[in-house]
């Protein structure tokens, strides 16, 4: 129900559920395009190759006050990947159950990010040609998220020594964003995801799922209630993969803000063998 005066849908933009836009322009004040504010920092941070309608354009300036990425024509020999630190709030618990031997919740979170720098690549080999730190403010999103605890005991039972607890939780997020499209009818971009060995408020190593736009869109929704499925779907993939230690088919990430580091693949099956009670062995 909308009770104040005006038209609301004015101040929303259809692209994001975002009020609040970042322009990019050339220098000469020519509009290339929008990004929401949610992710301006990560697509269009000052060095950042930006691609729009297969123009491949370079990041010059970004101004704050304004929202305005001001950008340049480059080649496209090369791609931008940011780095960017994350962490999670819980703010509310809706509801929880268990997924095996993991509990699962689903509730209201605020997502703190900060790009912290970002990497260079070759657009042909994916070789890093460079790395740049940036100083950038941080930003928060309060949104709708879904997140598995895991017991310490669990993890030790699953035989996945303390060090690679990060690479293992890491690997499993994932991994379970990359199939959650399966389940939820969205994309792997609508979604963010942060896992840590121990996360303050639930005291536990978490994984969670988060929606990327400002007060969810509905997929932590759909996710929580596909949890089951979704879950050993995630271990399919892993599984099912060839490769040895994580590939992009099923651990690596192309939105990952850590730059895959560190997964554990190993550590990843063997956590969720034992949280699904499968006797599955490849």
């Amino acid at each position: 129900m909308w009770a104040g005066r005006g038209f609301p849908a004015h101040g929303i933009g259809l692209r994001s559920g975002s009020a609040a836009d970042y322009r990019i322009v050339r220098d000469d004040d020519t509009l290339v395009g929008t990004v929401d504010e949610a992710r301006a920092f990560d697509m269009v941070h000052p060095g950042a190759v930006y691609m729009h309608q297969g123009t491949t354009y370079r990041v010059v300036d970004l101004d704050l006050d304004d929202r305005l990425a001001v950008v340049e024509l480059c080649d496209g020999n090369e791609y931008t990947v940011a780095r960017t630190d994350v962490s999670m709030r819980v703010l509310d618990v809706d509801r929880c159950r268990s997924v095996g031997r993991a509990g699962l919740h689903l509730g209201s979170i605020e997502v703190a990010s900060q790009v912290v720098g970002y990497q260079r690549k070759d657009a042909s080999s994916g070789e890093v040609l460079g790395t740049e730190p940036l100083d950038l403010p941080p930003s928060r999103l309060v949104t709708r998220g879904v997140w598995y605890t895991i017991e310490p005991a669990d993890l030790a039972q699953a035989r996945v020594a303390p060090g690679s607890w990060p690479g293992t939780l890491h690997a499993v997020e994932h991994a379970a964003i990359g199939i959650l499209p399966l389940f939820t009818i969205c994309d792997r971009w609508d979604v963010g995801g942060v896992s840590t060995a121990r996360q303050a408020d639930t005291g536990l190593p978490t994984i969670v799922i988060y929606d990327g736009y400002p007060g969810g869109a509905g997929i932590a929704e759909l996710g929580y209630d596909a949890a089951d499925r979704h879950l050993r779907t995630t271990f399919e993939v892993i599984d099912g993969c060839n490769c040895s230690d994580g590939c992009p088919s099923c651990i690596q990430s192309p939105k990952c803000g850590n730059w895959n580091e560190p997964l554990d693949k190993s550590g990843a099956l063997a956590l969720l063998r034992h949280v699904l009670d499968l006797d599955v062995r490849r």
